[in-house]
């Protein structure tokens, strides 16, 4: 559109017409006269953001250079007129736009001489015009900008402490001088030395005249006030229309967004650190104090906190996050650069950041897979400290050892492996997420300021890209693509290297995140871990038995297995991509009953949403239509990881899985040699059933009796009769009285086995 609004209807002509000349000749009334030169020039800053009209910048050099030479006449104070801010800021945009335009001068020449070179008329036809203007046309006006900035800081330092200025001719030029070295390292014939020299100077200046300040420690302080993430409140969507759609700017209580308020800090803040990381990339050995005045400044470390420890944000898919969200991007990226500041709090930032980045964002998605969340040096030497004494308390040795388990792995064990895993680790989830190639590319375009290469500056809808559970991604694709090939007949009985590295990769990650940033890990509910880590165990037949996946689950169950996390545990709320968890579970039995080989890590998922707490038929599932199961749950009582009460108390009052109880008993189908927790668990609610006294169901509870006594099995009816109290202290798994109580005794005179019970009794004391 702009191309054909600059080549058909002569745009520029008219713009032009209004750039070139002086607002206060234009004759028109008032202020009028300076915003319609800004509008002109905005309209001329949009052009150059696809790399149109560039050629027109070159022929009006001269006047753009009177026109700065004007604007550095100005002030930020809150009395200037608040029309010629505008037309100055307008200005100072569209040179910052020409910055951009003129770094890809060189690239797109070397593209047009290669293209010429061809013989291919498909590679010419698609070659990109070369911008009319070229680094030479910018660098003359990096000097000027920055004496206005230097003028403008201190203005800002001498009149903040009496009275607020505005900040946006100060963040204009910011801006510029941000692109401006952004650019240059990939400019031809530039004089490093004096580069270098040159951002030194520049450095002490936004150090001494700007990071030392009272009024940047009153900035800095507006960031909570101000924040989108931080706010309580619910964006106001009442009036947007599907056929004209918008970015709600204002909040359910009628007042703008936090961010788009008065005195809002963010658009100074996100161009300053966008300098200073662009600085410091191109100085290597930038004064340290520069960093840590900006990173380690208290204001700044207390919003930062406030932000992690903000799990369940009302306006994370607000579009003006995103201001916020290139804010702490650039606080991480700068982070990076100094060894000195906390690398657990940034590193946090980044990957509570991750999950708030929206459609638009894939660059900054990818540029954080690559260089900071998986970067060793961000898990420092408090971490590592750390471990021994948090992890010693999660050996499972101390917890349950599992018998198909090939060794005793501890978390102690595998952190220290996953620590030297990390690029590989890297790898895995930057191919899970790389997958979209040309919205990355389209997003770096953009992110980047690629005039050449963007083809709409159009704002995108408004998504976020990443989700919260973003950590078992892998395990979740792997397990889709394997059932779409079950489905599609094609089983998969054997998985590749390359999948079970992959897998491996994850579940070390998981473990690392889970015992290194737990907080960034309460984001998501146990119910969707736990469901996250059964699809190991249905992506293909013999995975789980992998050595290096069966250590990582087997780590990470017990750590869910704690009493804090497991009574968090709830099957009954939303999973994200499960419609129904009854299904998902009942896949899961079938899949064990297959090819479990008994193996106890596998049952002891099974056996998790069989707790009394949990749905009625999840444990029915498994007593009645997939009895199969029981037959094969080997793991032992003293072995259970979850506390055995959990399966036993309240007690069970269905009268179905009750018979389904009792019939398993009767039939042999459960044993207590063969599935001892199995055993234990039927036993304790059928005893407790059958000498229940509340008047309840008395038919019902005298033919159980009954059969009971009838049982030719000596060992089970000594069990269901005398059982006392459930114990994971014994190999049996439970206590049985030496003498009945009287009141069971009575119970059972009208069944005739006075002279068993007390035969029973007698062995029993001996």
């Amino acid at each position: 559109m702009a191309a054909i609004l600059i080549s058909r209807y002569r745009l520029m002509e008219v713009i032009t017409r209004y750039t070139s000349a002086d607002p206060s000749s234009l004759q028109l009334p008032g202020d009028e006269a300076y915003y319609l030169s800004t509008e002109s020039f905005n309209t001329w800053t949009v052009c150059m953001g696809y790399g149109l009209a560039s050629e027109y910048f070159r022929d009006y050099y001269s006047l753009m250079v009177e026109k700065l030479q004007v604007i550095s006449s100005l002030s930020v104070s809150p009395s200037s007129p608040k029309a010629e801010l505008c037309y100055a800021v307008s200005v100072l945009c569209l040179l910052e736009s020409v910055v951009h335009v003129a770094a890809t001068n060189e690239e797109l020449t070397a593209k047009m001489t290669r293209s010429h070179g061809s013989d291919s008329p498909v590679e010419n036809s698609d070659s990109i015009p070369v911008p009319g203007v070229n680094w030479s046309h910018v660098s003359g006006l990096i000097q000027p900008v920055e004496i206005c900035l230097q003028k403008w800081l201190r203005e800002l330092v001498e009149i903040y402490p009496t009275q607020k200025p505005n900040l946006c001719l100060l963040t204009s030029a910011v801006k510029f001088v941000g692109s401006y070295y952004s650019k240059i390292p990939d400019q031809p014939g530039v004089n490093v030395v004096q580069c270098l020299e040159h951002i030194e100077v520049l450095s002490k200046t936004l150090s001494e005249s700007c990071l030392k300040s009272l009024a940047y420690q009153q900035i800095v302080r507006g960031l909570s006030i101000h924040s989108v993430v931080l706010s309580s409140n619910k964006p106001f969507t009442s009036e947007t229309t599907p056929s004209l759609p918008s970015h709600p700017s204002t909040l359910d209580t009628r007042e703008w967004c936090p961010i788009l308020q008065k005195d809002s800090p963010y658009s100074f803040l996100v161009a300053l650190y966008r300098l200073l990381y662009s600085i410091g990339k191109i100085h290597k050995g930038l004064d340290a104090k520069v960093f840590q005045l900006v990173l380690q400044n208290e204001d700044l470390i207390t919003y930062l906190r406030k932000v992690c420890s903000s799990i369940h944000s009302q306006m994370n898919q607000n579009y003006f996050s995103r201001f916020e969200n290139l804010l702490q991007y650039y606080l991480v990226k700068l982070a990076a650069l100094w060894a000195g500041c906390d690398s657990q709090l940034y590193h946090q930032v980044a990957l509570h950041l991750i999950t708030r980045l929206q459609t638009g964002d894939e660059h900054y998605v990818h540029d954080l897979l690559s260089t900071t969340v998986f970067n060793q040096e961000f898990f420092g030497v408090e971490d590592c400290e750390i471990i021994p004494s948090q992890v010693q308390a999660m050996r499972l040795t101390e917890h349950k050892e599992l018998t198909s388990a090939s060794s005793n792995v501890t978390q102690r064990d595998l952190l220290p492996s996953v620590h030297g895993s990390l690029p590989s680790i890297r790898a895995t989830y930057l191919q899970v997420f790389g997958k979209d190639i040309k919205a990355l590319h389209r997003s770096r375009e953009r992110c980047l300021q690629i005039p050449a290469e963007i083809d709409s500056l159009m704002s995108p809808t408004i998504d976020l890209l990443v989700p919260k559970d973003w950590v078992y991604l892998p395990l979740v694709e792997l397990y889709q693509t394997t059932t779409k090939m079950e489905l599609a007949g094609k089983p998969v009985n054997t998985l590749s290297s390359t999948a079970v590295s992959m897998v491996t990769n994850c579940l070390q990650w998981i473990s690392l995140m889970e015992n290194e940033r737990e907080l960034v890990m309460k984001t998501i509910t146990m119910a969707t871990k736990i469901s996250r880590l059964m699809c190991v165990f249905l992506s293909g037949n013999d995975l789980f038995l992998e050595a290096p996946v069966h250590h990582c689950l087997a780590s990470l169950f017990s750590t869910y297995c704690q009493p804090d996390r497991l009574d968090k545990i709830n099957l009954r709320e939303e999973i994200p991509g499960l419609t129904s968890f009854y299904d998902f579970y009942v896949s899961f039995l079938l899949q064990y009953e297959a090819v479990s080989f008994g193996d106890s890590l596998f049952g002891s998922f099974v056996l998790l949403p069989m707790q009394q707490r949990y749905d009625l038929k999840l444990r029915k599932a498994v007593w009645g239509e997939h009895a199969g199961t029981l037959r094969a749950m080997f793991i032992p009582v003293k072995e259970l990881m979850i506390p055995i009460k959990n399966f036993l108390e309240p007690e069970e009052t269905n009268l179905e899985l009750l018979r389904l109880y009792l019939q398993a008993l009767l039939s042999g189908t459960v044993t207590s040699k063969r599935c001892p927790i199995m055993y234990v668990i039927a036993v304790h609610h059928v005893n407790r059933f059958v000498y229940t006294q509340d008047g309840k169901h008395k038919k019902l509870r005298q033919m159980m009796m009954r059969q009971i006594c009838m049982m030719r099995n000596e060992e089970i009816k000594k069990h269901l009769l005398f059982y006392k109290l459930a114990t994971q202290e014994k190999d049996i798994g439970f206590d049985m009285y030496t003498d009945l109580p009287n009141v069971r005794q009575r119970l059972l005179e009208d069944f005739d086995i006075k002279d068993w019970i007390e035969k029973t009794q007698k062995a029993l004391q001996t």
